[in-house]
């Protein structure tokens, strides 16, 4: 915490305001502004940007505080530091800051894996140490500043990122990292494009590394040129470094080999099963050695280190396609991990990528190609459509199934022929930023209006592991993807849930599941509905049905029987412990367990019920007595089939609440989307869904004109309305009408008025300077939900699950 004269003194400003106040959020983004107490705002410039047109918004929105270039924007009605250089003041600040902690400071450079080698770090060691470390991939010039102002006295460790792109950078975030001791994870292609050439850009990445005594430096697919040895510990694959790396990769785990220069080799299991996973573990291990943890005591960290997604956004496409978009940069490292992205979405006939001209290279121009129809080779490429001068100019490196357009104009002239071999399909978008990708997916995205739900799977990987802390490591996790994934698109979620390792998935109805394994859904299926004309299907997709009564395990073995299934077929038992829905009751156990003797092709998977209120307090006795009833029979039924079966009765409130019942699984539903059973749950959880549209017209509403069917609004003054393309048939509810609910525009709460529309709405934007076009946002935080869910005397359940499958559906990773 620093007052405004103390930064003032730091930065070399100059003062206009009030000195004393205090001041220990720092902000760059305007939309980052949620809590004003204590924030200083600094209004950074770019070739895009000048965050000064933001103040005036700011100051209405309680902000007291900010750090200008311009003095024009300087007022009375705020406290402003002027300076020459709004970006220089806010890394001197963060310089400042970091000189005033000796705390061990690793600070990780390279191409590739810096985000995921400190993100496993801090997994590694946070049970250790307090840890500071940089948000998400905050490694730029502005980032890591925003990083290390985050230090406090409560950190015992911090690890930041660095990452650049031009000569010159490094040394300024050497200067506020000031790191002890540093980590270099590769040295690939990106950037390459800034730098004269890969040596300069080795060069200008290991300024990060100034006076730090030690570097750990991951060598494996790069010799790196032109570091100190006695400075280097080194990992590769020759005898000449510190330590030689050898991986062995397998279905569901992995094996990393490290053998020192002068002992013996020490080897490691990892739960991934990918190349570059390896490579990293093998960074994250050699840290820890070096930090002198023993063998043992890794190999235990190892086992729970958990997933970490890297960015990329998922759309439907035409023709029962899906697009991933990841037309950010095009270096041939980027392109390898986007196509371990199409692996691990891939769920239609084909696997097409369209890929511009290959930059941030020195390589030669035949070699670079030839690596690129080598990886798309080894990938199982159907289709590929290349996009430039140079993959043109090189396309006879590539198989004949392939298509060349000089430029995205050209492709989208021969749009009618592209889109006919687009059947089915799982398309990669790999292009640089200049080629403006964005034309080729709106060309191929299914069309759809300005109603978008955007899912954040890096925030459903949070909250799943959020929920794994709580339970203990020989418990499974059974994730609910019913109701389309509680709206938020059952494929898209199961993918994620089984490239992160959840135990068992759980649907409605066998259509579900059928669905989910035709997405190449490999994981165990619970399907909650069984229907008897469904039994087929089940057995056919290789799913598990819940068996409720004794009619529906009747059923089950005559389909068996009439299938001449000879093998035993798994089954789970729900058993009622009051919910009084579906399943056994407590008196027909007995019976159950007789039959289930006689029943010698069934294969009882899991016993299980349902808890009716863990999110209330007053029903926690009730509670205690379904854990019991439920024990009891649970222990009867093992007792008769002679084995041990899986037990679950805990929902996402369970989980939390009712440690005591977990048994050896548990069944994660809302919490997996940020919903937790109290205010503190909801402070670690993150809400996953964003419900947005656009102002599709503002019109000017004289006093006492109606708005909307039935003349139901009534404009008490003249107002200004806008109409947005959301409506009752999208899952904004009617009764979220006329003045009962609203939305978010410019971050100010508008009302509806008048009532609900099928397909729109009208809300007041009298007080709001917004024109047509602009985002509405009708939630992206549980907090919005819940209110949405009260305003229609529901819940949040009922929110989520009610969205139209019309509004289309956008998936990020980052």
């Amino acid at each position: 915490m620093y007052t405004l004269s103390e930064i003032n003194s730091i930065v070399k400003g100059t003062l206009n305001g009030i000195g004393e106040m205090p001041y220990s959020f720092f902000i760059t983004d305007s939309r980052q502004v949620t809590n004003t107490e204590e924030v200083l705002f600094f209004a950074l410039v770019s070739e895009r940007n000048d965050a000064h047109r933001y103040i005036d918004e700011l100051i209405e929105k309680g902000v007291k505080a900010f750090v200008v270039s311009n003095k024009a924007f300087i007022t009375s009605t705020a406290s402003f530091i002027l300076v020459d250089d709004t970006l220089q003041a806010l890394q001197d600040l963060a310089a400042h800051h970091r000189s005033q902690f000796k705390i061990p400071v690793i600070g990780i450079t390279g191409s590739n894996g810096k985000t995921i080698v400190k993100e496993w770090l801090y997994q590694l060691l946070k049970d250790d140490k307090t840890i500071c470390r940089s948000p998400k991939s905050y490694n730029s010039q502005i980032g890591v500043p925003l990083s290390v102002l985050n230090l406090n006295k409560t950190h015992q460790l911090a690890i930041f990122e660095a990452g650049i792109s031009l000569p010159g950078e490094m040394q300024k975030l050497h200067n506020i990292i000031k790191p002890t001791l540093g980590i270099f994870t590769s040295l690939g292609q990106a950037h390459d494009v800034g730098f004269g050439d890969r040596e300069q850009k080795f060069a200008e990445k290991w300024k990060l590394f100034g006076g730090t005594e030690k570097v750990i430096v991951n060598k494996y697919d790069d010799p790196i040129l032109g570091f100190s040895e006695n400075r280097a510990i080194t990992i590769g694959s020759g005898n000449d470094c510190t330590y030689k790396l050898n991986y062995i990769l397998g279905t569901e785990s992995s094996t990393v080999e490290l053998t020192p220069r002068d002992g013996k080799k020490e080897i490691f299991s990892i739960p991934f099963i990918d190349k570059a996973s390896a490579l990293n573990c093998s960074t994250c291990i050699v840290t820890l050695l070096y930090l002198g943890y023993a063998s043992n005591v890794i190999q235990k960290h190892l086992l729970n280190l958990q997933s970490i997604a890297l960015r990329l956004e998922v759309k439907n496409a035409i023709n029962n396609s899906i697009i991933i978009n990841d037309f950010y940069n095009s270096d041939i490292d980027s392109i390898r991990i986007a196509l371990s992205f199409l692996n691990q979405q891939h769920r239609r006939e084909k696997k097409v990528v369209i890929v511009s001209d290959i930059e941030q290279s020195g390589r030669r121009e035949e070699e670079l190609y030839k690596d690129l129809a080598n990886l798309l080779k080894q990938n199982n490429i159907d289709l590929l459509i290349g996009i430039g001068n140079a993959v043109t100019k090189n396309k006879e490196l590539f198989s004949s199934n392939a298509l060349f357009y000089e430029d995205v104009e050209a492709f989208l002239k021969d749009e009618k022929k592209i889109k006919a071999q687009l059947n089915n399909s799982s398309i990669l978008l790999k292009g640089a930023h200049r080629f403006d990708f964005e034309k080729i997916s709106k060309t191929l995205q299914l069309k759809s209006h300005d109603t978008i739900l955007e899912i954040d799977l890096n925030k459903l990987t949070h909250n799943v592991n959020h929920y794994r802390s709580l339970i203990g490591k020989q418990t499974q996790l059974m994730c609910m993807v019913k109701a389309m994934g509680y709206g938020s698109g059952s494929s898209e979620i199961a993918k994620t849930l089984q490239h992160i390792g959840v135990n068992y998935l759980a649907v409605a109805y066998a259509d579900e599941g059928v669905e989910l394994r035709e997405a190449s859904i490999t994981l165990p299926i619970m399907v909650m509905s069984p229907e008897l004309d469904s039994f087929e299907d089940i057995i056919k997709y290789n799913l598990e049905p819940e068996i409720y009564s004794f009619k529906l395990l009747e059923d089950l073995i005559h389909a068996l029987d009439k299938l001449g299934i000879q093998e035993t077929f798994p089954i789970h038992l729900k058993i009622d412990t009051g919910m009084k829905r579906l399943g056994f009751e407590a008196e027909d156990i007995d019976a159950l367990c007789e039959k289930l003797k006689r029943s010698k092709q069934l294969k009882v998977k899991s016993v299980f019920s349902h808890l009716v209120g863990t999110d209330n307090k007053d029903l926690d006795r009730f509670t205690q007595q379904q854990i019991e009833l439920f024990r009891a029979a649970a222990d009867k039924i093992e007792k008769a089939v002679g084995y041990i079966t899986i037990k679950h009765i805990c929902n996402s409130g369970g989980i939390s609440r009712f440690k005591n019942a977990h048994f050896n699984m548990v069944r994660l539903g809302i919490g997996m989307y940020g919903f937790g059973v109290s205010e503190e749950e909801n402070s670690l959880l993150q809400n996953v869904n964003t419900l947005k549209t656009r102002i599709s017209q503002i019109k000017k509403v004289k006093a006492n004109e109606t708005i909307g069917y039935s003349r139901k609004g009534v404009a008490a003054n003249d107002i200004i309305i806008a109409t947005i393309p959301i409506g009752y048939a999208d899952g904004f509810h009617r009764s979220l009408g006329n003045g009962n609910h609203g939305v978010w525009i410019k971050n100010k709460f508008c009302q509806t008025i008048g009532n609900i529309c099928m397909d729109m709405c009208m809300v007041d934007i009298t007080n709001v300077n917004c024109k047509e076009g602009d985002e509405v946002i009708v939630f992206e935080n549980s907090d919005q939900v819940n209110q949405m869910a009260k305003a229609m005397n529901s819940i949040a359940y009922e929110v989520l699950t009610g969205i139209s499958s019309r509004v289309k559906r956008i998936y990020t990773q980052e």
